[in-house]
């Protein structure tokens, strides 16, 4: 029987979860493995209930995840989970090199809750606690990514929409999202063809639930799924100008306030912070290896004087962000896309998104 391997978020999560929590279970039980295939055995003949192990974890509630989790490593792809193995390896080496610098008392998954005296929406995946607390820093908040030596990973991952509806934005900009559900509709959705008129600019989504999911109007797909199909290139071409549309809105409202673009900084891109009470430090695996790298951006926001956001007019998705201090400027690499293909069985992506496309920070231009 053919095993049906997990997509999507679950597949995402438990990707997170081997280069997470694996790492902190070695460290927590003493177990520094030599190869990834002996972590991956450790791991798999581990008690998640023994009180080395239990000192990972927040609360049960997680302990019941981490279990969980384990046992779904074995339905992504081989060559998915051996590099996910290879990862956690890569970070296990990052543990015990850090505990011969600074002794680790314990090293904490940050799941779903933070550890107490840790900042609820601090960006750490796991948290170093070392033993001497008194020489700063006395906790440490690691976020963990996965990639090669060239790429650049993702440092914010949120939407459109998530993002013009932070507080800082709802301040300074608050129609924002209103604004641009309206440009769509004259510029892109309007555009579609043979729709009745009874789509029109108030009703083609809606914003429904608590958190405002956005709600299309079915008569809408069926027209968009038709387009589709018998037209893709000027579906495509609708999704050009959506992009440059979402893209442009994130750039005035960006240049409209420096204060709410450094809060919005500050608060989202995961920066590399000095001096804080429980500093963020950026560690990248790279197949069974890792590198750490300071943050320029995390040095210069503090003085920025200028921030500039502007399109790259010869991409359909990237643009950028200049952080100025008056004598050094800094570009910020920055992507809208949509995440996920158009088709008629899942018609969410690209013009399927709506105000829901995906937006990026990768990183300092070098």
């Amino acid at each position: 029987m053919a095993v049906k391997y997990l997509t999507g978020g679950q597949q995402t999560t438990v990707n997170s979860t081997i280069t997470e929590l694996f790492p902190a279970l070695c460290f927590n039980n003493g177990f520094n493995p030599k190869t990834p295939e002996e972590l991956e055995n450790f791991i798999n003949g581990l008690d998640l209930e023994s009180q080395k192990s239990k000192k990972t974890f927040v609360n049960a509630n997680n302990i019941k995840a981490g279990k969980e989790f384990i046992v779904l490593k074995d339905k992504i792809r081989p060559d998915m989970k051996k590099e996910k193995i290879e990862n956690a390896f890569a970070i296990t080496k990052f543990l015990f090199e850090t505990n011969s610098n600074k002794t680790i008392e314990k090293v904490i998954w940050g799941y779903r809750e933070k550890p107490i005296g840790v900042p609820s929406n601090h960006a750490g995946d796991i948290f170093v606690f070392f033993k001497d607390r008194t020489t700063y820093p006395g906790v440490a908040g690691i976020s963990l990514k996965a990639g090669s030596v060239k790429s650049a990973e993702p440092k914010l991952n949120s939407y459109v929409k998530t993002t013009l509806t932070k507080p800082m934005w709802m301040k300074s900009a608050p129609k924002a999202v209103q604004e641009l559900k309206k440009e769509l509709w004259n510029k892109v959705y309007s555009k579609i063809p043979s729709l009745p008129k009874s789509v029109n600019a108030d009703n083609y989504f809606e914003s429904v639930g608590v958190k405002e999911a956005t709600k299309p109007n079915p008569i809408l797909i069926e027209k968009m799924i038709d387009f589709f199909e018998f037209d893709p290139e000027g579906f495509d071409d609708l999704y050009i100008e959506m992009n440059k549309i979402c893209r442009q809105k994130l750039c005035d409202v960006i240049n409209k306030d420096l204060n709410a673009t450094k809060e919005w900084i500050n608060d989202e891109f995961r920066l590399e912070k000095k001096g804080e009470e429980v500093p963020l430090v950026l560690v990248k695996a790279i197949n069974k290896n890792f590198q750490t790298a300071g943050d320029p951006l995390a040095d210069m926001l503090p003085m920025a004087k200028t921030i500039k956001a502007y399109l790259n007019k010869n991409s359909v998705q990237e643009w950028f962000i200049d952080v100025s201090d008056g004598k050094k400027t800094i570009t910020l690499l920055m992507t809208i896309r949509s995440d996920s293909e158009f088709r008629r069985s899942k018609p969410k992506g690209k013009l399927g998104s709506f105000v829901g496309l995906k937006l990026l920070y990768r990183g300092v231009k070098k």
